[in-house]
């Protein structure tokens, strides 16, 4: 089966760039504009039915859960193919999904759909099957399924992790910000954890408490490191990191995405937000380096774009026309196929003003069936690009009604009151922007540093 990890004869070539951005349409990570990541989900561990007797011979005594995850899916892949049990299964199943938020790999998560469905066949526990659907589901931004399919155990169960985790997800992507907390408030009175911390801190940042968020996200990531799972170390060092990122501590974030990498080496999102950091500090020749290999494992629209400005912003045009070239292809393919990737599509529209009404559509799509802050903040940016500015206000006003000091959010907000005359509202938004300018993609960076300029040059005050 293809995989996002292939070699590229030349990463020059387009054609077979496009090829690896086919096999990634539809693959769901950290970095799909979801607000500043999203935490596994904790699962009702399935022990194997001799897993204290074979895990020793695995790792010197540790447990299974702390071996990276292409070595924990072998295990569970031999121990299905010597006619494993049920639980084998679902074991086998989690080892997919844990793969696949590590390293990308769509194949993962159709692997983990066929373990769950020969599990299904013998279930004496259904509602396991059922949560893993829901993970499975909430992957590929199925996030109405996924809701329907937690709901169903937690009716059965209502102290179900892993569904109380699911449910609580999918409801913080379609905008359901007090049924987010209800979940997971129940969450963490159950199972104090990472995963409960990790949850609890992006809801802090969503409403508008970033230094709740860091302490509730380094809370997650120490215990992780002690706890050894590298997946689950990287994770929530990439959380911690664009938190930083956000705020504007370079430092802090280069070092929550450097520990993320000790932990998983080549992990995609921590090698994006690492990039976008060195490029902010003056060091764009490495920043280019990182987004070279991580665009060859995972040609994910976002991280091609980023390379494209970078290499725009270091005068190498046809370049940087090449990987803008790559996004329209994968815009061509999600267009026939759906995408997980449609938000980060309709800001590198904006962004870079092409595509503008393919743009529209598809955020107002999106909207429709998940109406989440950064989907009102996709199409304020869409209208402010074709001059609908009072439109745009509408949006932009929606995208900040909680509070989240998200600096593309307020970069956003801030051109379109500078479009609408209210100078002293977006002299206020732009220093936000600028203060986590880092955050931002890199042409747009520069753009936010030049509006506030402007602005401050024209005599406005805060």
């Amino acid at each position: 089966m293809t995989t996002i990890g292939f070699r590229r004869p030349d990463p020059r070539h387009l054609a077979y760039r496009l090829i690896g951005a086919a096999a990634a349409v539809g693959i769901v990570l950290a970095l799909t504009r979801l607000p500043l990541g999203t935490p596994a989900t904790p699962v009702d561990v399935v022990p194997p039915v001799d897993g204290a007797a074979i895990a020793p011979q695995l790792d010197g005594g540790g447990s299974l859960g702390l071996l990276p995850p292409a070595q924990r899916v072998a295990f569970w892949e031999k121990r299905v193919a010597d006619g494993g049990s049920f639980l084998d299964l679902i074991n086998l199943a989690d080892a997919y999904l844990d793969r696949s938020r590590a390293t990308g790999d769509l194949d993962d998560l159709n692997r983990a759909a066929t373990a769950l469905d020969e599990a299904a066949i013998t279930a004496p526990y259904p509602d396991r099957v059922i949560v893993r659907r829901a993970m499975v589901a909430f992957a590929l931004h199925d996030f109405v399924g996924a809701m329907r399919r937690a709901d169903d155990v937690l009716r059965q169960s209502p102290d179900d992790l892993a569904a109380l985790g699911v449910a609580g997800d999918a409801r913080l992507e379609t905008g359901d910000i007090a049924g987010a907390h209800e979940r997971y408030r129940r969450l963490a009175k159950l199972a104090p954890s990472p995963a409960s911390w990790s949850r609890l801190g992006r809801l802090a940042f969503l409403t508008g408490d970033p230094a709740a968020a860091a302490r509730l996200v380094s809370r997650a990531a120490a215990a992780s490191r002690e706890e050894g799972a590298p997946d689950a170390e990287a994770f929530y060092d990439f959380q911690l990191g664009d938190l930083h990122r956000a705020t504007g501590d370079l430092v802090g974030a280069e070092a929550a995405y450097s520990a993320s990498l000790a932990a998983l080496p080549e992990y995609v999102p921590a090698m994006n937000g690492l990039a976008a950091v060195l490029a902010a500090t003056d060091r764009r020749d490495e920043a280019i380096q990182i987004l070279e290999r991580a665009t060859a494992r995972l040609p994910q629209p976002e991280l091609v774009a980023a390379l494209g400005d970078l290499y725009a912003l270091s005068g190498q045009r046809a370049r940087a026309a090449d990987e803008y070239r790559l996004v329209d292809g994968i815009a061509r393919l999600s267009a026939a196929t759906g995408s997980v990737y449609d938000r980060q599509l309709v800001i590198f529209s904006a962004d870079h003003e092409r595509g503008l009404r393919d743009a529209l559509s598809r955020a107002q799509a999106e909207l429709a069936v998940r109406g989440d802050i950064y989907g009102h903040d996709a199409l304020a940016w869409v209208l402010y690009r074709l001059g609908r500015f009072d439109q745009a206000a509408v949006h932009a006003e929606a995208a900040l009604a909680l509070g989240t000091p998200d600096p593309r959010i307020a970069y956003h907000a801030g051109l379109i009151a500078a479009a609408r005359g209210d100078e002293a509202q977006a002299l206020s938004l732009l220093q936000t922007a600028v203060r986590g300018v880092a955050l931002l993609p890199p042409l747009q960076g520069d753009a936010a540093r030049a509006a506030l300029t402007q602005l401050q040059s024209d005599g406005a005050r805060p």
